[in-house]
Protein backbone atom coordinates (compact mmCIF):
# COMPACT_ATOMS: atom_id res chain seq x y z
CA UNK A 1 0.00 0.00 0.00
CA UNK A 2 1.15 3.62 -1.24
CA UNK A 3 1.78 5.81 2.06
CA UNK A 4 3.41 8.71 0.42
CA UNK A 5 3.43 10.16 -3.26
CA UNK A 6 5.40 12.64 -4.34
CA UNK A 7 4.78 13.49 -8.02
CA UNK A 8 6.70 16.09 -9.95
CA UNK A 9 7.59 18.16 -7.53
CA UNK A 10 10.31 21.48 -8.49
CA UNK A 11 11.50 23.53 -6.09
CA UNK A 12 12.85 26.81 -6.74
CA UNK A 13 15.08 29.79 -4.43
CA UNK A 14 15.70 33.00 -6.71
CA UNK A 15 17.59 31.64 -9.85
CA UNK A 16 18.54 27.98 -7.91
CA UNK A 17 16.30 25.14 -9.08
CA UNK A 18 16.43 22.74 -6.12
CA UNK A 19 14.56 20.36 -7.20
CA UNK A 20 13.71 19.49 -10.89
CA UNK A 21 10.39 17.17 -11.29
CA UNK A 22 11.10 14.82 -9.06
CA UNK A 23 8.84 11.35 -8.63
CA UNK A 24 8.71 8.39 -5.98
CA UNK A 25 6.32 6.38 -4.16
CA UNK A 26 6.78 5.06 -0.78
CA UNK A 27 4.93 1.84 0.59
CA UNK A 28 3.85 0.86 4.07
CA UNK A 29 7.10 -1.09 6.18
CA UNK A 30 9.48 0.61 3.54
CA UNK A 31 12.53 2.23 5.16
CA UNK A 32 14.26 4.44 2.77
CA UNK A 33 17.51 7.30 2.82
CA UNK A 34 17.20 10.16 0.93
CA UNK A 35 21.29 10.79 0.24
CA UNK A 36 23.32 12.80 -1.86
CA UNK A 37 26.24 15.63 -1.54
CA UNK A 38 25.42 18.78 0.15
CA UNK A 39 23.48 20.96 -2.00
CA UNK A 40 21.89 17.23 -3.97
CA UNK A 41 18.25 18.51 -3.07
CA UNK A 42 17.64 15.94 -0.22
CA UNK A 43 16.34 18.12 2.97
CA UNK A 44 14.77 20.15 0.64
CA UNK A 45 12.77 17.33 -0.91
CA UNK A 46 12.17 15.95 3.01
CA UNK A 47 11.05 19.65 3.96
CA UNK A 48 8.81 20.19 0.43
CA UNK A 49 7.16 16.46 1.46
CA UNK A 50 5.93 17.64 4.71
CA UNK A 51 4.38 21.21 3.28
CA UNK A 52 7.61 23.15 5.16
CA UNK A 53 8.48 24.25 1.67
CA UNK A 54 5.87 25.59 -0.91
CA UNK A 55 6.46 23.87 -4.28
CA UNK A 56 4.99 22.78 -7.30
CA UNK A 57 3.70 19.24 -8.11
CA UNK A 58 1.49 17.08 -6.06
CA UNK A 59 2.31 15.99 -2.45
CA UNK A 60 -0.05 12.86 -0.78
CA UNK A 61 0.25 10.85 2.53
CA UNK A 62 -2.63 8.44 2.12
CA UNK A 63 -4.31 9.51 -0.53
CA UNK A 64 -4.55 13.45 1.15
CA UNK A 65 -2.97 15.67 -0.58
CA UNK A 66 -0.36 17.83 2.12
CA UNK A 67 -1.09 21.20 0.93
CA UNK A 68 -4.68 21.10 0.43
CA UNK A 69 -5.30 19.46 3.57
CA UNK A 70 -1.87 19.59 5.80
CA UNK A 71 -3.71 18.72 9.75
CA UNK A 72 -5.49 15.46 7.74
CA UNK A 73 -2.31 14.40 6.04
CA UNK A 74 0.56 15.28 8.52
CA UNK A 75 -1.03 13.50 11.42
CA UNK A 76 0.17 10.06 10.26
CA UNK A 77 4.11 12.11 10.48
CA UNK A 78 6.23 12.44 13.39
CA UNK A 79 9.38 14.80 12.65
CA UNK A 80 13.05 14.84 13.73
CA UNK A 81 15.01 18.31 12.46
CA UNK A 82 18.16 18.55 12.12
CA UNK A 83 18.33 21.73 13.78
CA UNK A 84 15.88 22.38 16.53
CA UNK A 85 13.96 25.97 16.91
CA UNK A 86 15.68 28.18 18.99
CA UNK A 87 12.30 28.26 21.64
CA UNK A 88 12.16 29.89 24.35
CA UNK A 89 9.66 27.33 26.01
CA UNK A 90 11.04 24.79 28.86
CA UNK A 91 11.21 21.50 27.52
CA UNK A 92 8.68 20.44 29.99
CA UNK A 93 6.15 23.18 28.57
CA UNK A 94 6.95 21.66 24.78
CA UNK A 95 6.95 18.27 25.47
CA UNK A 96 3.25 18.95 27.59
CA UNK A 97 1.76 21.06 24.55
CA UNK A 98 2.85 18.45 22.27
CA UNK A 99 1.69 15.52 23.76
CA UNK A 100 -1.66 17.22 24.32
CA UNK A 101 -2.12 18.20 20.63
CA UNK A 102 -1.59 13.92 19.94
CA UNK A 103 -3.03 12.87 22.91
CA UNK A 104 -0.21 10.83 24.34
CA UNK A 105 0.93 10.58 27.61
CA UNK A 106 3.93 12.83 28.77
CA UNK A 107 5.67 9.87 30.52
CA UNK A 108 6.21 8.28 27.23
CA UNK A 109 8.91 10.39 26.01
CA UNK A 110 10.48 11.13 29.18
CA UNK A 111 10.48 7.40 29.14
CA UNK A 112 12.65 7.53 25.34
CA UNK A 113 14.51 10.73 26.29
CA UNK A 114 16.15 8.43 29.37
CA UNK A 115 16.80 5.17 26.83
CA UNK A 116 18.88 8.19 24.76
CA UNK A 117 20.90 9.35 27.97
CA UNK A 118 18.72 12.00 29.28
CA UNK A 119 17.98 12.41 32.87
CA UNK A 120 14.53 14.03 31.96
CA UNK A 121 13.50 15.39 35.35
CA UNK A 122 16.85 17.23 35.77
CA UNK A 123 16.48 18.92 31.90
CA UNK A 124 12.67 19.26 32.23
CA UNK A 125 12.06 23.23 33.50
CA UNK A 126 15.53 24.68 31.16
CA UNK A 127 14.29 26.36 28.22
CA UNK A 128 15.15 23.90 24.79
CA UNK A 129 17.63 26.55 23.15
CA UNK A 130 19.53 26.49 26.43
CA UNK A 131 20.31 22.88 26.35
CA UNK A 132 23.39 21.38 24.22
CA UNK A 133 23.10 20.04 20.66
CA UNK A 134 23.31 16.67 21.67
CA UNK A 135 20.75 17.22 24.45
CA UNK A 136 18.62 18.77 22.01
CA UNK A 137 18.28 16.19 19.32
CA UNK A 138 17.52 13.50 22.10
CA UNK A 139 15.00 15.63 23.13
CA UNK A 140 13.33 15.78 19.59
CA UNK A 141 14.29 12.13 18.96
CA UNK A 142 12.19 11.29 22.27
CA UNK A 143 9.37 13.32 21.19
CA UNK A 144 9.07 12.00 17.77
CA UNK A 145 9.27 8.48 18.55
CA UNK A 146 6.50 9.11 21.70
CA UNK A 147 4.23 9.81 18.50
CA UNK A 148 4.10 6.43 17.11
CA UNK A 149 3.28 8.00 14.23
CA UNK A 150 3.05 5.56 10.83
CA UNK A 151 5.59 7.64 8.61
CA UNK A 152 9.04 8.76 11.36
CA UNK A 153 10.75 11.29 8.99
CA UNK A 154 14.46 12.12 10.43
CA UNK A 155 16.50 15.10 9.33
CA UNK A 156 20.06 13.45 9.99
CA UNK A 157 18.93 12.50 13.31
CA UNK A 158 22.29 11.51 14.96
CA UNK A 159 24.19 14.25 13.90
CA UNK A 160 24.59 15.62 17.50
CA UNK A 161 24.56 11.98 19.36
CA UNK A 162 27.47 10.05 21.06
CA UNK A 163 28.13 6.63 20.05
CA UNK A 164 25.39 5.44 23.37
CA UNK A 165 22.51 7.50 22.05
CA UNK A 166 22.95 6.17 18.55
CA UNK A 167 23.07 2.83 19.15
CA UNK A 168 19.92 3.06 20.91
CA UNK A 169 18.09 5.85 18.86
CA UNK A 170 18.91 2.54 15.69
CA UNK A 171 17.69 -0.18 18.44
CA UNK A 172 14.07 2.20 19.08
CA UNK A 173 14.14 2.83 15.24
CA UNK A 174 14.49 -1.20 14.36
CA UNK A 175 12.18 -2.04 17.17
CA UNK A 176 8.58 -0.20 15.20
CA UNK A 177 6.23 -1.82 13.83
CA UNK A 178 6.90 -3.85 10.34
CA UNK A 179 3.90 -0.86 8.38
CA UNK A 180 6.21 1.81 9.74
CA UNK A 181 7.88 3.96 7.70
CA UNK A 182 11.22 5.71 7.96
CA UNK A 183 12.16 8.46 5.70
CA UNK A 184 15.89 9.87 6.62
CA UNK A 185 17.90 12.16 5.33
CA UNK A 186 21.69 11.78 5.87
CA UNK A 187 25.30 11.69 4.24
CA UNK A 188 26.17 9.05 7.23
CA UNK A 189 26.75 5.46 5.42
CA UNK A 190 27.08 3.67 8.35
CA UNK A 191 23.34 5.52 9.76
CA UNK A 192 21.68 4.58 6.16
CA UNK A 193 23.31 1.03 6.93
CA UNK A 194 21.43 0.77 9.79
CA UNK A 195 17.98 2.01 9.46
CA UNK A 196 16.84 1.75 5.82
CA UNK A 197 16.53 -0.97 3.02
CA UNK A 198 16.08 1.30 0.08
CA UNK A 199 18.13 4.90 -0.77
CA UNK A 200 17.05 7.67 -2.95
CA UNK A 201 19.76 9.12 -4.30
CA UNK A 202 19.44 12.79 -5.54
CA UNK A 203 22.27 14.83 -7.43
CA UNK A 204 21.52 18.80 -8.12
CA UNK A 205 18.16 18.48 -7.96
CA UNK A 206 17.26 15.53 -9.62
CA UNK A 207 16.52 11.88 -9.17
CA UNK A 208 19.70 10.66 -10.08
CA UNK A 209 18.87 6.70 -8.33
CA UNK A 210 16.45 4.75 -6.72
CA UNK A 211 17.14 0.77 -5.95
CA UNK A 212 17.06 -1.00 -2.91
CA UNK A 213 20.17 -0.56 -0.02
CA UNK A 214 22.03 -3.80 -1.15
CA UNK A 215 22.21 -3.06 -4.12
CA UNK A 216 23.46 0.81 -3.74
CA UNK A 217 26.22 -0.34 -1.07
CA UNK A 218 27.37 -3.65 -3.54
CA UNK A 219 27.27 -0.98 -6.54
CA UNK A 220 29.06 2.01 -4.94
CA UNK A 221 31.02 1.49 -1.34
CA UNK A 222 33.97 1.52 -0.54
CA UNK A 223 36.44 1.22 2.71
CA UNK A 224 39.10 3.54 3.51
CA UNK A 225 41.82 1.40 5.33
CA UNK A 226 44.80 3.17 7.27
CA UNK A 227 47.67 1.17 8.84
CA UNK A 228 50.36 2.39 11.14
CA UNK A 229 53.60 0.86 10.45
CA UNK A 230 55.81 -0.22 12.64
CA UNK A 231 59.03 0.87 11.18
CA UNK A 232 60.57 1.31 7.46
CA UNK A 233 60.65 -3.02 7.18
CA UNK A 234 56.73 -2.19 6.31
CA UNK A 235 57.47 -0.29 3.23
CA UNK A 236 57.65 -3.30 1.03
CA UNK A 237 54.57 -5.26 2.02
CA UNK A 238 52.46 -2.46 2.00
CA UNK A 239 53.44 -1.01 -1.60
CA UNK A 240 52.89 -4.57 -2.70
CA UNK A 241 49.23 -4.42 -1.57
CA UNK A 242 48.24 -1.20 -2.91
CA UNK A 243 49.00 1.11 0.08
CA UNK A 244 50.18 4.56 -0.45
CA UNK A 245 52.15 6.57 2.11
CA UNK A 246 50.73 9.59 3.79
CA UNK A 247 53.75 10.19 6.36
CA UNK A 248 56.57 7.72 7.16
CA UNK A 249 54.67 5.42 9.49
CA UNK A 250 50.75 6.22 8.65
CA UNK A 251 49.86 4.36 5.07
CA UNK A 252 46.58 4.16 3.20
CA UNK A 253 44.27 2.98 0.51
CA UNK A 254 40.62 1.92 -0.69
CA UNK A 255 38.73 -0.91 -1.69
CA UNK A 256 35.27 -2.52 -2.23
CA UNK A 257 33.51 -4.19 0.25
CA UNK A 258 34.34 -7.77 -1.02
CA UNK A 259 37.96 -6.94 -1.03
CA UNK A 260 38.27 -5.77 2.76
CA UNK A 261 38.37 -9.39 4.71
CA UNK A 262 41.21 -10.39 2.00
CA UNK A 263 42.80 -7.25 2.19
CA UNK A 264 43.20 -7.59 5.90
CA UNK A 265 43.82 -10.82 6.04
CA UNK A 266 46.92 -10.13 3.93
CA UNK A 267 48.21 -7.15 6.14
CA UNK A 268 47.66 -9.00 8.99
CA UNK A 269 49.95 -11.70 7.54
CA UNK A 270 52.64 -9.01 8.18
CA UNK A 271 51.43 -8.12 11.31
CA UNK A 272 55.33 -7.77 12.47
CA UNK A 273 55.00 -4.59 10.30
CA UNK A 274 51.77 -3.30 11.31
CA UNK A 275 51.18 -1.29 14.55
CA UNK A 276 47.69 -0.21 14.18
CA UNK A 277 45.35 -0.31 11.69
CA UNK A 278 41.17 1.40 10.97
CA UNK A 279 38.88 0.61 8.92
CA UNK A 280 36.37 3.06 8.05
CA UNK A 281 33.12 3.52 5.17
CA UNK A 282 33.43 6.13 1.92
CA UNK A 283 29.84 7.45 1.63
CA UNK A 284 28.81 5.49 -1.35
CA UNK A 285 26.74 8.18 -2.79
CA UNK A 286 29.42 10.70 -2.97
CA UNK A 287 30.67 11.34 -6.84
CA UNK A 288 33.30 9.93 -8.32
CA UNK A 289 35.77 11.65 -10.26
CA UNK A 290 34.37 10.86 -13.35
CA UNK A 291 30.87 12.08 -12.29
CA UNK A 292 31.85 15.35 -10.82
Amino acid sequence: MTVLSIENVSKRFGVVQALSDVSLQIDAGERVAFVGSNGSGKTTLMRSALGLLTCTGRVRIHGVEVRADPQGALRHVAYIPQVAPPLDATVQDLVRTTCALRGQPERRVADLAEVLGVDFASIARSRLRDLSGGTKQKILAAMALAADAQILVADEPTANLDTQARLAFFSLVAARPSDAVLILCSHRTQEVRQLVNRVVELRDGRLKGDAQLVDVIRGRALCHVEVVASGPEARIPLQSLGFSAVTDDLWQRTCTPEEKLGLLKEVLAHRTCVADLRVQDVDAWQPTVEES
